[in-house]
């Protein structure tokens, strides 16, 4: 479809624009670079590759199509994580190599300063924490990411990281990239102003690092309502309840404050996103878009795919408000902010002279618990996910285990419970276990404590810088293909000191944490897009050649002509392999 031209959708009638155009393929007047001069990542939250032709996402199939699309790629690393992949993605490192491996982080070294050994939760830690981290690794050398490598190759220009979610921001901001902007926590509940007025409720607004002034206007464009009481319904309803939205955070909105302008979601991300591209001197842009994340989270993944009928917009802003939290109505809201991101591109590669590449990919797959085995009440998520019988660190501050936020696990993992010897776990569609005695001795015990807790099909315990297999229970033909080829190769991945001690590989379709889940090493959760494209680049490349996660940095690199210096996990692709 080089050279087509295409209307972009908008995803509600509550939003509908008469929106520019986007040129698909085709070259700047007066030819391209040797190479791209910029690029941009594109990250669709917990997207399934199937979701591009389930769903209607024409932005995303034409790139696919006209670029090297890496059918077979996979994360090649567990946890599969979101605080995890956007550090991968920039680093080129395994997590063993990072410094942190999963949601849940064993301070060894005292680097946060809590003490040795303390336990702290990495979803909820600062840029300035994720940026400590990646300076201690390699015995305190740190490593370059691709913010160090693209602004020292073009002096004076900028990486910027755009989201909603702190954590997926600040760790792949973390620690030189120029810009990062994220949506703040939610204003106090206790403070009554101007805005919370104009919003209706509780409110969010550009924070990170190094926040453009254009985008800190006081209540303006870039202020949304996140008020718990606007949820579209996700309170009330199973299984969402369990995870439920608050106000627009995830979505673009059809309250009052949406309706005037202040969308937010995915909207709220690309509009941002955009507004830097045409202000800002970047080399690189990480955009990550979350919605398909939360709707997969709380509706069950493929599952609510499978399932939901409705319309994404009718013009009844009740009804299209509960629809846009689903899967399908988020995916396909994603694919338009695609579409206004690549006229963006489109326009700007024609104003310089540049050439963009365009890279497009998730941090992990996705999958749905039959069987689901963590609790189902309202709210149950955070105690389903973690578990800390010790006390554990969370922005900041230490929640003991006196307090029940983090300790009502699952009665499913009683056999872990029972061996008296948990500091801290996490489980989702894997299960995590760090122990308080972590001699040799007692991770076997815990090991054989994993294999008899319900879903685990293998159990491993750390030994140094690798994992050891404990035993198997019975397996399915698929699952034990999957696992025979990657189960330790992935649970290798997480070998280190800040790691878990114990871990417990889970079947098919199982999970902890909520009923759309991701985390651990099943096929579903690790299959990813990977899609590079440019107007020099190979075209209509549909490949099954080797991929994985790590290989994004050190092809990117490779692609816009620059060396890398320092090592790195990732291996540099060739698109025309």
């Amino acid at each position: 479809m080089r050279g087509s031209r295409r209307r972009i959708v908008a995803f509600a009638a509550t939003m509908a624009l008469v929106l520019p155009l986007w040129v698909g393929g085709g070259t700047a007047q007066g030819g391209v670079p040797s190479h791209p001069t910029r690029v941009l990542i594109v990250l669709f939250d917990q997207m399934i590759p199937q979701y591009a032709n389930q769903f209607d996402m024409p932005n995303f199939r034409e790139l696919r199509n006209e670029g090297t699309n890496f059918r077979n790629a996979y994360l090649g690393y567990m946890a599969s994580e979101t605080v995890i992949a956007h550090n991968v993605i920039t680093s080129g490192q395994l997590p063993k190599h990072m410094g942190w491996t999963d949601e849940a982080y064993r301070d060894a070294d005292n680097l946060l300063g809590k003490g040795a050994g303390a336990m702290h939760i990495t979803g909820d830690l600062s840029g300035a924490e994720f940026g400590t981290l990646i300076n201690a690794s390699y015995n305190g050398a740190g490593y370059p990411k691709l913010a160090d490598y693209l602004q020292t190759a073009d002096p004076g220009s900028k990486f910027i990281v755009v989201g909603e979610k702190s954590y997926a921001v600040d760790s792949a901001t973390a620690p030189n990239g120029a810009i990062g902007v994220r949506l703040s926590s939610r204003s106090s509940s206790s403070l009554f102003d101007s805005c919370r007025a104009t919003l209706g409720g509780r409110y969010r607004f550009p924070f990170g690092t190094n926040v453009p002034s254009y985008l800190s206007d006081y209540c303006g464009r870039w202020y949304i309502n996140s008020d718990a009481g606007n949820s579209y319904g996700t309170t009330t309803a199973f299984p969402s309840w369990m995870y439920p939205e608050d106000g627009n955070r995830f979505f673009p909105g059809t309250d009052a404050s949406a309706m005037a302008g202040h969308t937010g979601g995915d909207t709220w991300v690309a509009d941002a996103a955009i507004e830097m591209m045409t202000r800002e001197p970047w080399s690189g842009m990480f955009v990550t878009m979350g919605a398909i994340d939360k709707a997969a989270h709380m509706w069950g993944a493929q599952k609510d795919a499978a399932t939901f009928m409705g319309a994404c917009h009718t013009g009844d802003p009740v009804a299209d408000g509960a629809a846009q939290t689903h899967v399908r109505c988020a995916a396909e809201n994603a694919d338009v902010q695609l579409g206004k991101l690549m006229e963006a591109v489109e326009a700007l590669d024609a104003s310089d002279g540049g050439e963009t590449m365009v890279v497009l990919t998730a941090d992990h797959g996705a999958t749905y618990g039959d069987p689901f085995y963590g609790k189902d009440t309202a709210g149950a998520g955070d105690s389903n996910w973690y578990y800390a019988p010790t006390g554990v660190w969370d922005a900041g501050s230490f929640i003991p285990s006196t307090d029940p936020l983090y300790n009502q696990p699952s009665p499913k993992l009683q056999p872990l419970i029972d061996t008296g010897n948990i500091q801290f776990s996490y489980q989702s569609t894997a299960i995590e276990a760090w122990l308080i005695n972590h001699s040799t001795y007692k991770k076997k015990l815990g090991a054989s404590a994993m294999l008899k807790t319900s879903g685990v099909i293998a159990s491993y315990w750390r030994d140094g810088g690798r994992f050891r297999l404990r035993g198997t229970n019975a397996m399915t033909v698929a699952e034990a293909r999957w696992w025979k080829r990657h189960g330790q190769e992935l649970v290798n991945t997480m070998a280190a000191s800040n790691g878990p001690d114990v871990i417990g590989l889970l079947h098919d379709k199982t999970s902890y944490g909520v009923l759309g889940d991701h985390g651990g090493a099943q096929e579903s959760v690790q299959r990813v897009p990977m899609v590079f494209w440019s107007p020099s680049l190979a075209y209509g490349n549909n490949t099954y050649a080797r991929f994985t996660t790590p290989d994004v940095m050190p092809t990117i690199l490779q692609l816009m002509g620059i060396p890398v210096t320092e090592p790195v996990d990732g291996v540099a692709r060739k698109l025309d392999a």
